[in-house]
């Protein structure tokens, strides 16, 4: 039996994070998108360039990482890398992308809100800025989902309706959107009738913001509750032939419903798997974690593909920084912010290259470095936005989704 602090605790989750009632009317766009939906694999902690999908390098900065053919001429990658080998035609890998911060808060910060941390304002991750520029009134399913997080993305200065809903576990949906079994619909609708009474009668003598946001939130969720797209949270209506792609791990789990809700015309959906930050026994710890996302990823790759949804899903790879070239005195990699790797697939990206160039050391880049905020400037511009586009915060400053960055419109075809 649910109990009244899980039961408004459903409805925060619920319609929190479920803006179409409130769809924004300004849209921040300026060109034909590229991608539809984006989907954000996030991977908390430092991806080591060296063992995933950079290996041109000197041997000796490769430790005990092996490269391996793809199924590109001229690409390789790492061995711990094998299913995503046959997958890099359908991959760019971005080599030298950088940031300014180098531990891990102030870098994670800045990767997922292009902005870096300040005392006085949070910004809003990229998904909440896509959320609020994109909703529209037609909309049935929240544009930002955060799967397999503890910590749901934060909408920042934006009202919360823009921030992530979050889904801790794949397989098992979203919590509280149904009715109790034990409720019928006929009393359901009467106890809706009785609440909308009640708070009519309330809010004519003491209503604020605090009062009408709750009714807001309650009405999101019973219009959530009773979308026809929000079987896209139900694995189990998956076909045999695209299920059986995955593994049973909760990220590629995280990956079918991403693609589940892309189908569905979700937005943005960002996938963590997190735990790469191996300052010790790199080659002990890391094999398990890199296997999950070789699966994982190069699952989702083949499903985005056989349904047809590659060419309109931007798929993204991204973390806070990388790793240095050096193997440290406790057999792992240190933080190394000025030049590491991330990919990009899908929605007309040029796949099948290597875009930017590392110093054989793994020191610097040495050809096209590209930094976070343009990182995320060009996410936000495959969909459509302007960088650029000024949106005010509650405080009436003017922010853009991209900072400073300039959009990398040389990475897709046609551009």
């Amino acid at each position: 039996m649910m109990n009244r602090r899980q039961f408004i605790g459903g409805l925060s989750v619920l319609g929190g994070s479920v803006p179409f009632l409130q769809a924004n009317e300004q849209q921040v766009k300026s060109h034909e998108a590229k991608a539809k939906s984006v989907i954000y694999i996030w991977l908390q902690g430092g991806m080591s360039q060296f063992e995933t999908f950079n290996v041109n390098f000197n041997k000796d900065v490769l430790g005990k990482s092996t490269p391996i053919k793809s199924n590109v001429d001229g690409i390789q990658l790492s061995h711990y890398m094998p299913n995503m080998a046959k997958q890099m035609d359908k991959v760019q890998v971005l080599a030298t992308v950088q940031t300014n911060q180098g531990a891990h808060p102030a870098g994670i910060y800045k990767a997922l809100t292009g902005y870096n941390p300040r005392s006085s304002i949070t910004h809003p991750e990229l998904g909440s800025w896509v959320s609020k520029l994109l909703t529209k009134k037609e909309d049935t399913l929240p544009n930002f989902v955060s799967i397999n997080s503890r910590r749901s993305g934060t909408s920042g200065f934006f009202p919360g309706m823009y921030a992530a809903l979050p889904v801790l576990d794949p397989n098992e949906g979203i919590k509280y959107s149904r009715i109790h079994k034990n409720v019928s619909e006929a009393e359901f609708s009467e106890r809706h009738r009785m609440l909308n009474f009640l708070n009519d009668g309330f809010g004519k003598k003491h209503g604020n913001k605090a009062s009408e946001a709750y009714s807001d939130i309650y009405q999101n969720s019973l219009n959530f509750m009773k979308s026809k797209d929000i079987s896209a949270f139900d694995l189990s209506k998956e076909k045999e032939s695209i299920s059986k792609l995955y593994a049973d791990d909760e990220f590629s789990q995280g990956c079918l419903l991403a693609a589940r809700l892309a189908e569905k015309g979700v937005r943005f959906s960002k996938i963590e798997l997190n735990g790469w930050d191996y300052h010790k026994d790199l080659y002990k710890d890391l094999p398990a974690n890199a296997n999950k996302l070789d699966k994982g990823l190069s699952a989702l790759l083949q499903h985005l593909s056989l349904k047809g949804l590659l060419d309109t899903t931007l798929v993204v790879v991204a973390t806070e920084f990388g790793r240095k070239p050096e193997i440290n005195v406790n057999v792992g990699r240190d933080h190394h912010p000025n030049g590491f790797t991330c990919l990009l697939a899908g929605a007309g990206v040029k796949a099948g290259e290597i875009y930017g160039k590392m110093s054989l050391d793994g020191k610097e880049p040495v050809e096209n470095p590209i930094d976070i905020t343009d990182f995320n400037a060009t996410i936000g511009w495959a969909l459509g936005l302007d960088p650029a586009g000024e949106v005010l915060s509650s405080t009436g400053r003017p922010f853009t989704f991209g900072n400073k960055g300039k959009a990398q419109k040389q990475l897709f075809m046609g551009s």
